[in-house]
């Protein structure tokens, strides 16, 4: 009999219809996933006892900070000491790929395997993908799947079931109920035969000392809101930012790695130059990602790069996941 500890954060995976029309968490649904599960026609489907947390009653769109300390402290207190084979977090759509992201690293070298599910509909919906997303996080942790920090999710738009990296996980796109991720692999069929591609994609995205320590920390010391974080658009103003109620600004680039720079030595605020002057006054370290210095770059990330104040480059991780890393290093 397999032990599995089921975190129920919030969002639609939790959520029903109330008497507004509108969907919010509902007390409840959480056991509904687990009596669903013992329902289903899966094989393993008489081999888990689930231990339940108390649902968090989170619309993920309203994930703070704050709400993420609470669920570390929750994720330790029920974990230390304990001996389960997996952990499933329930939590909604919208912000899952930043709590996994973040999660990836607080849980690196984790010993066991470490799910995030979630649903495009409540679970009484007959298009609604959330139980077998639950499903297939059940089985993967009975059927022996490496430790590491994962997410489950079946496609809408071609009906699949995609295991991902949490580190690796990217926000679902706009007018989208699909997720997306470098590496995912299709495991529709189940993960039989697949051991040593899962057990790459489990490879934590810093060592296993750094986890376990990052989880300590995160847990007694708590994260703070000190990272910024801005995304390019024609037109942006940097002057309406104030700079110094931040230990760092993370700055996203354009998919060419690139931001505006301004023409010669003009520029003014609508440039990432103002920024790097605003923040080097503040005190503010600035990165810019996905962002590189060698290769093909253009003209644009010379002239950001021999600015006298330069953002440090940040490529090769998920704009969540640096997020994730820096929130974590300046807190």
């Amino acid at each position: 009999m397999k032990k599995i500890l089921l975190i129920p954060v919030g969002g639609t995976i939790c959520a029903a219809v109330n008497e507004r029309g509108t969907l919010s968490v509902a007390r409840g649904t959480e056991s509904r996933l687990a009596m669903n599960f013992a329902a289903s026609d899966s094989p393993r489907a008489g081999d888990v006892r689930f231990d339940i947390t108390d649902n968090q009653g989170i619309l993920s769109e309203n994930m703070t900070v704050a709400l993420w300390n609470s669920i570390i402290a929750l994720y330790r207190d029920k974990t230390e000491g304990k001996a389960y084979d997996g952990v499933i977090i329930a939590h909604g759509t919208d912000t899952l790929a930043y709590t996994a992201a973040l999660f990836s690293l607080l849980l690196a070298g984790t010993d066991i395997p470490v799910f995030f599910v979630s649903a495009n509909a409540p679970l009484d919906s007959p298009r609604t993908n959330g139980n077998a997303n639950f499903r297939c996080a059940a089985e993967c942790i009975c059927d022996g799947i490496a430790p590491g920090v994962y997410a489950v999710y079946r496609n809408i738009s071609d009906g699949r079931m995609y295991l991902h990296a949490a580190s690796k996980l990217r926000q679902c796109g706009d007018y989208s109920a699909d997720f997306f991720s470098d590496s995912a692999i299709d495991i529709t069929g189940g993960i039989g035969g697949l051991e040593n591609k899962t057990a790459g994609l489990a490879r934590p995205p810093c060592s296993p000392v750094e986890g376990r320590s990052n989880l300590v920390k995160a847990a007694e010391k708590g994260l703070t809101d000190c990272v910024l974080m801005i995304r390019p658009y024609v037109g942006i103003n940097y002057a309406a930012y104030d700079y110094r109620k931040f230990k760092a600004v993370l700055h996203g680039a354009y998919h060419s790695g690139t931001a505006c720079s301004g023409s010669g030595t003009d520029y003014d605020s609508s440039s990432i130059r103002y920024l790097l002057d605003r923040c080097a006054e503040a005190g503010t370290d600035v990165y810019l990602t996905p962002a590189r210095l060698t290769g093909g770059v253009y003209d644009t990330v010379r002239v950001i790069a021999k600015h006298p104040h330069p953002p440090l480059f940040l490529y090769g991780d998920t704009l969540e996941l640096a997020y994730a890393k820096l929130l974590l290093l300046y807190s």
